[in-house]
């Protein structure tokens, strides 16, 4: 076996830039990876009426009929929109839904959120529906005008992330059938990362 005489031992060695600069990269990589995957939660309650914000939460009375107001003009500028009944009632059942001025139709509004941590006098109340497919896995749960659910209908309060608090887009399509629980589908695998099939 023949031997090399020279040995270069500088070529051996490994660069010492290199650790230093892979390190922070991979760092920061990292950091903004779990950033992104994670969003802060805020406790929420849902309520469906002026009465039941007033009963369940610390608002006043003013403070939940500007709520519920607020909710409303969200759930005009947001709610899904459908081209017939039968695919609207397809997804939020028999006699949830009605039709708009312009000849759309739209789930009736199950609810809206109310936060204890938000600012009352400027926050947006983000309406809620009640998702009914009975042949979804997303049966019985709450979700936002954009398919992001909030969970089981019927809870005492609910933990969502701070996004979830945030406006909605407002609606230019209408929904095709079964869109509805396939972009809830898609935010609950993604983290809410697939855009609405309906929205702005």
């Amino acid at each position: 076996m023949k031997r090399s005489r020279v040995i270069n031992l500088d070529r051996m060695r490994k660069n010492p830039l290199e650790k230093p600069l892979l390190r922070p990269l991979t760092l920061a990589i990292a950091s903004i990876t779990l950033a992104a995957c994670s969003q802060p939660e805020q406790d929420v309650q849902i309520v469906n009426s002026v009465e039941d914000c007033v009963d369940n939460t610390t608002l006043t009375a003013d403070q939940c009929q500007a709520a519920y107001e607020k909710a409303l003009t969200e759930a005009h500028r947001t709610a899904p929109r459908y081209q017939s009944q039968s695919h609207c009632e397809s997804e939020f059942g028999y006699n949830q839904c009605y039709q708009t001025g312009n000849n759309f139709f739209v789930p009736f509004m199950a609810g809206w959120m109310v936060s204890s941590l938000l600012n009352n006098a400027s926050n947006t109340y983000n309406p809620v529906y009640h998702y009914r497919n009975s042949s979804s896995s997303y049966r019985d749960r709450l979700m936002t005008a954009d398919g992001s659910v909030i969970g089981r209908a019927g809870q005492k309060s609910y933990k969502v992330p701070s996004t979830n608090l945030k406006p909605k887009p407002t609606v230019t399509r209408t929904v095709s059938r079964g869109g509805f629980g396939a972009v809830a589908s898609a935010k609950s695998n993604w983290g809410g990362g697939k855009k609405s099939s309906w929205g702005g």
